[in-house]
């Protein structure tokens, strides 16, 4: 068995440290010359894809309180309560649990009014997991344009209330009378 030269063998371990240093100082070198693309966060932004799935946003005149994408909701993160008066809504709340949330999206397609929708907010950085039960609704209560519906249908089903009372009594007017008018005949 022939040794190898220990001269030969240390050139070769200087030739090949060499070799992949110049290799890497070539994919170094690509980079160098470029423009970074370092974003500052919390000054600049990436551009969000349409199709991201972020935080829900509601919109509130449209919901009908039907539930369905609370009932969608495979992990049952959507709370929502709200009265009814007749066709308005007075809301009470609608919350999504975002300790649970999955960001799944299938909240939003069963949604008959089309107003849940996943928005494109991302940043949810909280120091109490209390505060990731967020509250959707923009207002509590009804709306103004919703109180005056429902005081305009109040008044309507009063002054109708009013006109069947006042034709009962019309009636039975008449059915005193022709009563009266029998016994004087009779």
């Amino acid at each position: 068995m022939v040794k190898a030269n220990p001269v030969r063998r240390y050139l070769k371990n200087i030739w090949d440290s060499v070799y992949s240093t110049a290799v890497g100082m070539r994919i170094t070198g690509k980079y160098l010359m470029q423009k970074p693309i370092t974003v500052q966060y919390p000054d600049e932004r990436l551009p969000i894809p349409d199709r991201y799935r972020g935080i829900h946003y509601l919109e509130q005149e449209k919901c009908i309180n039907c539930l369905a994408c609370a009932r969608a909701c495979p992990i049952d993160c959507i709370e929502m309560d709200a009265i009814r008066h007749g066709k308005e809504l007075e809301w009470v709340s609608f919350t999504v649990d975002y300790q649970k949330c999955m960001f799944c999206e299938l909240c939003v397609y069963p949604c008959p009014k089309d107003c849940i929708h996943m928005g494109t907010d991302f940043a949810f950085t909280v120091f109490d997991r209390s505060e990731l039960v967020l509250d959707l609704l923009s207002y509590k209560g009804m709306s103004r344009e919703a109180r005056i519906r429902k005081k305009e249908a109040e008044e309507k089903k009063a002054a109708k209330e009013a006109a069947k009372a006042a034709k009962a009594a019309g009636a039975a007017d008449k059915s005193a009378s022709a009563a009266d008018d029998e016994e004087q005949e009779g």
